[in-house]
């Protein structure tokens, strides 16, 4: 690192799907995200159908395995 470098501070899991992070998100107090990463994920998940939570929860559970080994420092 240099002096002047910008850092950045990461608040859900970036692996996570995008409700679930948005949900992160909001829990944080931000509100829904509009990033463009997020925007992208939500269109395409509309042209395919999927707007429900249907086929979230695997990435939700694989997020949160994610999550509480790297809390507990494990690998």
């Amino acid at each position: 690192m240099k002096p002047g470098d910008e850092l950045l501070v990461t608040y859900v899991n970036p692996e996570m799907g995008v409700r679930s992070r948005r949900r992160e998100l909001e829990g944080w107090g931000f509100g829904e995200c509009v990033c463009s990463r997020c925007v992208a994920e939500v269109r395409l998940l509309k042209e395919s159908g999927n707007t429900g939570m249907e086929g979230d929860g695997e990435w939700e559970m694989e997020g949160l395995a994610v999550e509480l080994k790297a809390g507990l420092g494990v690998t």
